[in-house]
């Protein structure tokens, strides 16, 4: 497939690298310029190419923000259930729970208690409250300094649709999120491994 022989090709190149000309192309991949302009099309709208109409077409870093969300969006494409969805989110945070443990720093529990302290703050407003949740997770995960863990945890809440959250847009449970968190922050700083797997998993049951 010629999408996948470029995407091979592209692997093989460094970010800011110039792909050969389309006619080079062509003859390399025995295709149409047609076919490799719609390829290139494609890629370009998945983030990983971006072409110039004066110098060319050129290798992309994508942010882990294009891959999470291209990510997710094959996600949901699977169908995934709500039960494998808060399964796999499960097991995501307690996983990482030694790394939160061992990692964390002052300055990244400050950070951690300025979210939870503005989703507080905006228990009246639940849709900014569950926006400052899911940046609470997503910087549980940038504690690990791993980005791939990261990238895992922004797929995650990216599925977890409207449709799952919806029931839980309201102060009370705001309120509950906010007391969770502070658990776990507080048993990340004082190390208490069982104590915030324990927090983590009540914490996740009731969605």
């Amino acid at each position: 497939m010629l999408v996948e022989s470029l995407k091979d090709l592209i692997v093989s190149l460094r970010p800011g690298a110039r792909l050969p000309k389309e006619l080079e192309l062509c003859e390399t991949f025995g295709v149409s310029r047609g076919n490799i302009r719609e390829a290139i099309k494609h890629l370009c709208e998945l983030g990983v190419l971006e072409r110039s109409t004066k110098r060319g077409t050129f290798v992309k870093a994508p942010t882990l923000e294009d891959i999470s969300r291209s990510f997710a969006f094959q996600l949901k494409m699977a169908g995934p259930g709500f039960e494998e969805l808060k399964g796999t989110r499960l097991f995501l945070e307690q996983s990482i729970a030694p790394l939160l443990i061992q990692l964390a720093t002052p300055m990244s529990l400050d950070h951690l208690n300025t979210l939870v302290a503005e989703m507080e703050a905006n228990a009246g407003s639940p849709q900014k409250a569950d926006a400052l949740d899911r940046q609470f997770h997503t910087a549980l995960a940038e504690i690990c300094g791993n980005r791939l863990i990261k990238i895992f945890f922004q797929v995650i809440n990216l599925t977890f649709d409207a449709q799952y959250r919806e029931k839980y847009l309201n102060t009370a449970a705001v309120l509950k999120s906010v007391a969770d968190h502070r658990r776990m922050i507080a048993c990340i700083k004082s190390k208490d491994r069982e104590g915030l797997l324990a927090v983590i998993s009540e914490h996740i049951h009731p969605l």
